[in-house]
């Protein structure tokens, strides 16, 4: 029965998308039969890679399957069901409904063998997989081959990074406790200026020491740094205008 009543697009008949698996016995072998409904501009270029290929779809999306691990196929970008208006004419040729137009959505036709216990097949991945046929086939994506030693030289950077990332947070627990505190009052007085800057009571630094000293501070506190507090830097600010 017909899903919907929008203005269709013709579609390629469904003995054009077998045509490629009638040259390849395997992919026409006893299996199990998909209809992934996606949209036609995706259809039209799976099929169109099929072609080039002198493939079916249910050979581009079973290489997929059968190379690349399904985790990694699951985080691929699904092209999702075909819009609302995007919807395909198909005329009956036999039967008592024979020459009636149906408009449906649009879809990919395939059968694929039976998949492992545990590992059914649906829409989505058959979809993922095949728009991962077609990034790959774009040159946007491309299957590397990870050796045992690639795998333990990654293992390597990734206990490099994880140490220093806990060496980095140490260092800021280590300028957090060593940091002046952040007056509640704010900047009152010359003396408050002299103790956000880290000078003692008594001094009395030249402008030069003053900007010296605010910078080092800055690349600290300023909230673009690592260490970056916006408390801290806006009072440092205020120091050192008083000073100077």
């Amino acid at each position: 029965m017909p899903d919907d009543s929008f203005p269709a697009k013709t579609a390629p008949s469904d003995s054009a998308q077998a045509s490629s698996s009638a040259r390849n016995p395997v992919a026409s072998s006893a299996g199990q039969s998909h209809v992934v409904p996606c949209s036609s501009a995706f259809r039209d270029r799976v099929l169109a890679l099929a072609e080039r290929q002198r493939v079916s779809p249910a050979d581009l999306a079973r290489s997929v399957l059968l190379l690349i691990p399904r985790g990694r196929i699951a985080k691929h970008l699904d092209p999702g069901e075909p819009a609302s208006q995007d919807r395909e004419e198909v005329r009956l040729q036999s039967g008592a409904s024979a020459g009636r137009v149906l408009r449906r959505k649009p879809r990919l036709q395939m059968r694929l063998p039976k998949p492992a216990v545990g590992q059914p097949y649906d829409n989505t991945l058959l979809r993922k997989a095949l728009a991962l046929a077609l990034s790959m086939a774009d040159g946007q994506s491309e299957l590397a081959v990870m050796t045992e030693a690639d795998r333990k030289a990654e293992q390597v950077v990734e206990q490099a990074r994880d140490k220093l990332a806990e060496e980095n947070e140490e260092l800021r627990r280590l300028a957090a406790d060593l940091a002046m505190p952040v007056l509640a009052r704010g900047i009152t007085g010359r003396a408050d200026a002299l103790f956000v800057l880290g000078f003692p009571p008594s001094a009395v630094p030249d402008q030069s020491t003053i900007k010296q000293r605010w910078r080092r501070l800055a690349r600290i506190y300023h909230p673009d740094s690592p260490f970056g507090d916006h408390e801290r830097m806006t009072q440092l600010n205020a120091a050192a205008e008083r000073l100077v």
